[in-house]
């Protein structure tokens, strides 16, 4: 009866050492997935697509940036005392951005237009820095989050 108590013992001991072998391994292979993943997207943050943010131009000229900033923060320092009044000048504030970049978009836009209607020869270098403004716009708007 001892003798079938220890071979009993014997398998329980190995299938828990099976057991514990195989939860190691397992364990092993998650973080090696995780390092592999790691690595991966530390890959794909060095890739020239994920470079076009070094290369994003500023939607304003600095004077015009300064303005908003300056706009921005007065209405922020007057939300304590009129909080309604501060959101709507927020508010006008944010249309007015929009407003503004679209009309730099739309003058752009219309130049080229008038270029290519008047028949003139747009050179590749002029629709190269166009095409790279519009991709710098594309992908701030892309990178927007809601």
């Amino acid at each position: 009866m001892n003798e079938n108590r220890e071979q009993q013992m014997d398998i329980e001991e190995t299938s828990r050492d099976e057991v514990e072998l195989e939860e190691r391994e397992r364990i092993e292979r998650n973080e090696q997935r995780a390092e592999e993943r790691s690595e991966t997207q530390i890959a794909e943050q060095r890739t020239p697509a994920n470079t076009i943010e070094d290369e994003l131009e500023p939607l304003f000229e600095e004077e015009a940036a300064r303005k908003f900033r300056s706009r921005w923060l007065a209405i922020q320092s007057k939300f304590v005392d009129d909080p309604r009044d501060s959101v709507k000048q927020a508010d006008e504030l944010v249309a007015d951005i929009i407003k503004d970049v679209t009309m730099n978009f739309a003058d752009r836009r219309i130049g080229l237009e008038k270029q290519w209607n008047s028949g003139e020869n747009i050179s590749t270098e002029d629709m190269r820095v166009t095409l790279k403004r519009y991709r710098s716009f594309f992908e701030r708007l892309l990178t927007l989050e809601s």
